[in-house]
């Protein structure tokens, strides 16, 4: 259908010539330093200001993802390896309206250090997170996980200002 469809079901390689499963794999240097990744984790229906090229994604393709329960599960993965990086853990809930509890993890201090600095590109990178879960149907991952960037906002004020929050606020709405 599509080179980030096609991408999320395993049937074609980031431009690099990894697979997506290949990527769930990397670690967090990784993770950290390489830097076109995320828009294929995460696509968005704008062009990425940061990775000239990059896949954008249509509306039919967001259908086909909030179509299909397995292209969700797939994004569900690619956000759980994020939230590892950044020292967050998800869990499910009782409560299915609420869907999932997002926290810091036991490891959130030793992995915060990666990105819980003034000016940091993850910043930009939760942004897009947030705002790509949202267009690919799962809207309650990315609320719960708005929910706990809060909390560390609040601890973290003089880190992360209010332009950074308010990116942030407004990927969720």
């Amino acid at each position: 259908m599509s080179r980030i469809v096609d991408f999320y079901r395993g049937e074609a390689r980031h431009p690099q010539g990894v697979s997506i499963e290949t990527i769930w794999g990397w670690d967090d240097h990784q993770l950290e330093y390489e830097h076109t990744y995320i828009q294929w984790l995460f696509p968005l229906r704008e062009p990425s200001r940061a990775v000239p090229g990059s896949p954008t994604i249509t509306d039919a393709e967001v259908a086909e993802f909030r179509r299909d329960p397995e292209l969700r599960e797939r994004v569900l993965r690619s956000f759980r390896v994020m939230l590892g990086f950044y020292g967050f853990a998800i869990r499910p809930v009782a409560e299915p309206a609420v869907g999932v509890a997002i926290t810091a993890a036991g490891d959130f201090d030793a992995k915060s250090r990666n990105w819980l600095t003034r000016v940091n590109h993850n910043h930009l990178r939760i942004t897009r997170i947030l705002k790509s879960l949202s267009i690919l149907g799962l809207k309650r991952e990315a609320v719960e996980w708005f929910a706990a960037l809060q909390r560390v906002c609040v601890a973290n004020a003089e880190v992360i200002g209010p332009t950074t929050y308010e990116y942030w606020r407004n990927a969720v709405r």
